[in-house]
């Protein structure tokens, strides 16, 4: 019994740490909007979550792990290790009124193990990406005091991932609070390429910054029953932190001879106060409805060369998940499936050239039940838009494609002996 119990906690711990360096490498987004702050902000939840929308403050984990709110952990199965991990890929077509670019990319989305330590503690532990950096610029500028051009052409990669480690304890029947400490790492990385006139030298200009820093949130779930449904209400809420990071700027001339070199270290990154709120109800074996709202505090935020881009984050994501058949091993197989919808919109914390960066999009989602009808795989296909053309920018449309496995294993099962 031990020897299998050390496996089943063992064996997805292998995995975790195989797919631990994967993150530091940016996760599934192209978006030229990715040069600005932090980067494209991710959403963290789980392959669950991503078919409805990425909805579920409200929800509690059950048969899976609802990493949006640290507090539903407490919903998790005594007896049971949840596994949970997943990848992306994402089909994109990027836009502007003269021309168009097409791709694709794909990565390892998450990882994360969640348990309960007795009736009233819980926890999770894992890795989700905070924000992504991917794009390609082509600026033109001119030469100061004179009407002479010249390009750069800026390149940036890299984002910020997070290692959560998270714990919910039980309060009374009705309510649950948790928090995660997560450690944030990450390299943002930029080269600006100076294409040299008579003018103007040509240079290559690397900046990099190597994230490495504590960060903190906090969770509450209250639920209640009546005779057919259980409602619940779910808020979340990160304070304003500063993230600690190295920055390096490096210039190289046109002969790769290094002509500069800077070195600094401080708080050079900041994410705002972060709150959301959810509600949800839910049948058992039938059905789940979420909605969730999430703000977040952009307006207050200053970076030293982009002061002024930044407005508040508002999104409203609508999910549900329908079980229209009662599980059957004599069923046809779609109809032990689980079902699932969400709408998303986003505003993002960027207004440029007095437009907003708008993200739009609609997920269908299917959780395809492993023999013993406990684990789980779950496939969405979510398709939409964001930005715009106009004010000469960039509207990407999209689909983005998610496979995740939510793994449960029997383990914490005394035997009883005669």
């Amino acid at each position: 019994m031990i020897d299998n119990l050390m496996y089943k906690i063992i064996f997805p711990v292998f995995v975790f740490i195989l797919g631990l360096p994967h993150f530091s490498k940016g996760q599934n987004t192209v978006s030229p909007y990715s040069v600005f702050g932090p980067g494209e902000i991710q959403s963290r939840g789980f392959s669950v979550n991503t078919g409805m929308g990425d909805a579920g403050i409200a929800l509690k984990s059950g048969n899976y792990i609802n990493n949006l709110n640290p507090a539903s952990y407490t919903g998790m199965d005594s007896l049971r290790i949840l596994s949970e991990f997943g990848i992306a890929g994402k089909a994109y077509s990027l836009g502007t009124s003269d021309e168009t670019q097409n791709g694709f990319t794909g990565n390892l989305n998450h990882i994360g193990l969640g348990f309960r330590y007795t009736n009233w503690l819980a926890g999770s532990f894992g890795v989700v990406p905070f924000s992504t950096i991917n794009y390609n610029i082509l600026k033109k500028n001119y030469v100061q005091g004179t009407t002479s051009e010249y390009y750069s052409n800026y390149a940036g990669s890299g984002g910020i991932s997070q290692f959560y480690f998270g714990n919910a304890v039980r309060v009374g029947k009705y309510l649950s609070l948790g928090m995660n400490m997560s450690f944030m790492f990450g390299t943002l990385m930029q080269e600006e390429n100076v294409i040299g006139t008579s003018l103007v030298p040509t240079l290559l200009i690397n900046r990099n910054d190597y994230l490495r820093s504590l960060y903190f949130d906090f969770g509450l779930q209250y639920s209640f029953k009546t005779d057919q449904n259980e409602f619940s209400i779910g808020l979340t809420f990160a304070p304003s932190q500063d993230l600690k990071s190295k920055h390096y700027l490096t210039v190289y001339d046109n002969s790769n001879s290094i002509i500069e070199e800077q070195e600094s270290k401080g708080y050079y990154l900041t994410v705002p106060n972060i709150a959301g709120i959810g509600v949800a109800m839910e049948k058992p074996e039938k059905y789940k409805i979420a909605l969730d709202y999430n703000f977040q505090d952009w307006s207050e935020v200053e970076y030293p060369t982009q002061n002024g881009d930044f407005v508040d984050l508002h999104r409203v994501a609508l999910g549900a998940e329908f079980m229209p058949w009662k599980f059957s091993v004599m069923n046809p197989t779609y109809k032990n499936w689980t079902y699932r919808f969400g709408v998303n919109y986003t505003r993002s914390y960027l207004k440029l050239g007095g437009a907003s960066i708008d993200k739009k999009s609609m997920t269908l989602g299917v959780g395809i039940p492993l023999p013993g009808h406990i684990s789980n795989i779950n496939f969405s296909l979510t398709g939409g838009w964001s930005g715009t053309k106009a004010n000469n920018l960039v509207e990407e449309k999209f689909i983005l494609m998610n496979v995740g496995f939510s793994l449960n294993e029997l383990a914490f099962i005394r035997r009883k002996f005669d």
